[in-house]
């Protein structure tokens, strides 16, 4: 064998040239596994903030709760059973807001546990005639006192009519209707009557649009105790009493309306009416 003789001064050069080979090398190494747990630690970092930056997008869009006036004001007429401002609330929102859909639950909800407006509809032998909505306590024919509500749909379309009949034996000349509506008074002139020979006399009848007027007359006597009717002509008058069957005739018919799309948003800005004394005619 051969052996290779190297003085002090090489064998010391060797060995520091190898000793800093042997330190780059682990610091090499050093440097690779501490660069990759840093890595991963900045992508655990990064998913972390994905993750709070989605769920708090996904927080914004929530919807608001629905405001507390509107639902409030539903859940009023309901147990009122005054379905008819149900309606119109629910008309007057967005179908969009975030109330519209709870209003409209509420709504199915309580249709569901109650019974429907007893409601008749007159169809008339002519295609080309309107189709009538009537409560069922309405009468069938003029012989009888009444004061009531009802509706016509023509070609689609609903509206909405008042009316007053009276019957005797003799035309009164029917001119002006006095409402006493407990402590309110609302007189309506009559600037014309239909008149009809009935087998027990005379029919006479006031049938015009529910308009703002007549429809606060209509709350008026629905909200009011006792309701008195005075039916005045140019041979007398004739006074009754407003029965509770025909002011819950006056709900049931608005409530059916709304129902079949009739919209009261036209008449609910109305007051009721003035109830200072009309003026006679000439």
């Amino acid at each position: 064998m051969f052996r290779i003789h190297l003085s002090e001064e090489t064998r010391f050069g060797v060995i520091f040239i190898l000793s800093v080979l042997g330190l780059l090398l682990a610091l090499l190494l050093l440097n690779y596994y501490m660069g990759g747990d840093q890595k991963a630690s900045f992508v655990e970092k990064e998913k972390e903030k994905t993750v709070i930056v989605t769920q708090a997008k996904q927080g914004g869009a929530t919807q608001l709760p629905p405001p507390k006036s509107v639902v409030s004001t539903v859940r009023e007429a309901l147990k009122q059973n005054n379905y008819s401002t149900t309606y119109m609330e629910i008309n007057n929102a967005s179908k969009t807001a975030p109330e519209y859909e709870e209003l409209r639950k509420q709504l199915a909800e309580e249709n569901q546990s109650r019974k429907a407006p007893s409601v008749r509809k007159e169809t008339a032998a002519s295609p080309t005639a309107p189709i009538r909505y009537f409560d069922e306590s309405t009468p069938r024919n003029r012989s009888a006192d009444a004061v009531y509500i009802y509706f016509v749909e023509i070609t689609g379309a609903l509206m909405p009519r008042f009316c007053v009949q009276i019957s005797a034996k003799r035309p009164l000349g029917f001119n002006g209707i006095r409402i006493t509506a407990d402590n309110k008074k609302i007189e309506i002139i009559v600037p014309s009557a239909h008149v009809e020979n009935t087998d027990q006399g005379a029919a006479e009848w006031y049938d015009v649009p529910l308009d703002r007027r007549m429809y606060g007359l209509v709350q008026a006597m629905m909200n009011a105790r006792k309701v008195t009717l005075t039916i005045e002509g140019a041979r007398g008058s004739t006074t009754r009493v407003v029965t509770d069957v025909e002011k819950k005739g006056f709900r049931n018919i608005l409530d059916a309306y709304t129902a079949l799309g009739g919209n009261l948003n036209y008449l609910q800005d109305n007051t009721t009416p003035d109830s200072t004394p009309a003026k006679k005619r000439p």
